[in-house]
């Protein structure tokens, strides 16, 4: 059974990192919450592509994990990108474009559902914080002593592939710490490399909280490594449908600069 945050230290934190690079943690948000949110994101979808686009910043430029807004993304225009939808949450958006979202039904639906379970994120992110910031002091104030934390949440909708084959090549993520929160469908494997990936499975009411690339920075562990994860298609049934999964997950980025995409999908090329 897995312990509330409040209950965790940091010696269980740590070895469950070293176990298996991920823990499950509780996440409070109800599962009807979050199929509201993603039903809101997938009619975001359909806005005309104006609506779409419109929404376009960034809340810390020096790193990869800072842009907020809708993005697409083509396999066939990088070696390292997959087949997918995504909008970067922050509430920033309302600060930069209140006015816009007032005057979008589709788009205001969508960003109210996002801002509250960004403030769930919010909370557990802190007190995962808080409890890594015991050991390693100063941490915590690389992501919250700006006025604009760096945590960013992501709806995605994932193209459909042949099943098996990736959906998410394989990858770390360019921020400090990956917050999973939900998903549509199994498919996520995590490990620490290419032969331990393991397949996962969401427990309700529970995200999976990871290591990403640029840990390191604030962290002095040499015996941690980052979570590398892909995802996979499970289920033949999704090919030829409008998508084969979604996901939302939140990046949690510190002040310094992340890593190239030359560290962060490093084995992609060389995973089936």
């Amino acid at each position: 059974m897995t312990k509330p945050i409040q209950a965790l230290d940091y010696e269980t934190l740590i070895e469950t990192l070293k176990k298996q690079s991920y823990i499950d943690v509780p996440f409070p948000c109800s599962a009807c919450q979050i199929q509201e949110a993603m039903e809101a994101f997938f009619a975001f979808l359909n806005e005309p592509e104006e609506v779409k686009h419109h929404i376009n910043f960034t809340i810390a430029k020096q790193h990869r994990r800072g842009d907020v807004g809708f993005r697409h993304r083509n396999a066939s225009d990088d070696l390292y990108r997959d087949n997918k939808d995504f909008f970067h949450y922050h509430p920033a958006l309302f600060k930069h474009y209140g006015d816009f979202v007032e005057a979008h039904p589709v788009l205001k639906s969508f960003v109210t559902k996002a801002q509250v379970i960004w403030e769930e994120v919010n909370h557990i992110v802190k007190q995962l914080m808080k409890i890594l910031d015991s050991h390693h002091p100063g941490l915590m104030g690389h992501i919250y002593n700006t006025e604009d934390p760096h945590i960013l949440l992501r709806f995605l909708k994932y193209e459909w592939e042949t099943s098996g084959h990736n959906l998410a090549k394989p990858h770390y993520d360019a921020g400090s710490f990956t917050l999973a929160i939900a998903e549509s469908c199994e498919g996520l494997r995590i490990g620490s490399r290419p032969e331990n990936l393991k397949l996962v499975k969401h427990q309700p009411g529970h995200a999976l909280f990871m290591l990403s690339s640029n840990f390191r920075k604030i962290m002095d562990r040499a015996d941690l490594e980052p979570a590398w994860h892909d995802v996979i298609q499970m289920d033949a049934t999704q090919m030829g449908k409008p998508y084969a999964r979604w996901a939302m997950v939140a990046f949690i980025e510190h002040d310094g600069e992340a890593l190239p995409r030359s560290e962060t999908h490093k084995w992609a090329t060389e995973v089936a």
